[in-house]
């Protein structure tokens, strides 16, 4: 293809690397939220409660579980797509994240991408290639990587610095709330007399 063709294949893959960052910053935020408030809700639980020891055996092994999934889908995957790795969204699928945000754009991108896969004889590679170049000169202006706003972010943020701030709160009143159910959640076989 073109000069400018790869120029502009350089640039989805830029967003692309930037959508996956994206995304493993928010499935951090993601992650973090849901173990604390989970922890949380089961600490409480367990404080007030004093579960049976299976009951326990089941938090503690599901907690595990839970926080394993959370961070192969939230964190890994992503991860491992930016990597390719794992197959990541190909260069048509970004095109319409990018067209997305791009209202300009409309689907000169997608016919950009659609006219370099063009492999018939019956076509001018010239002609292609001109045609190619000149949607390509239309959208030069735009920088793909704006298409991910990181502002968005502030929203997963807020709810975990909320959840932060009530779990530090809790623990501040009475720091036993967690300490002792983590105890006897972590020793699930030991039985716990509720006093």
């Amino acid at each position: 293809m073109t000069k400018d063709f790869n120029i502009l294949v350089k640039k989805i893959n830029s967003f692309r690397n930037r959508y996956y960052l994206y995304k493993i910053i928010e499935g951090f935020f993601i992650t973090l939220f849901f173990v604390l408030n989970v922890f949380t809700t089961f600490s409480i639980l367990e404080y007030f409660v004093y579960l049976d020891s299976n009951i326990r055996k089941f938090i503690f092994y599901g907690f595990i579980l839970f926080v394993s999934l959370l961070t192969i889908q939230f964190m890994i995957f992503p991860l491992l797509k930016m990597l390719d790795i794992i197959k990541p969204i190909d260069i048509k699928g970004s095109s319409k994240f990018i067209q997305n945000h791009f209202s300009d754009i409309k689907d000169k991108l997608l016919n950009i991408i659609e006219l370099s896969e063009i492999n018939d004889p019956n076509y001018s590679t010239d002609i292609l290639k001109a045609s190619i170049d000149q949607k390509i000169n239309d959208i030069s202006i735009f920088d793909f990587r704006n298409a991910v706003k990181f502002k968005k972010l502030k929203v997963v943020v807020t709810y975990f610095l909320f959840s932060i701030l009530v779990s530090i709160s809790l623990y501040f009143i009475n720091s036993s709330l967690y300490t002792d159910p983590l105890e006897r959640i972590v020793h699930y076989k030991e039985t716990f007399v509720k006093p």
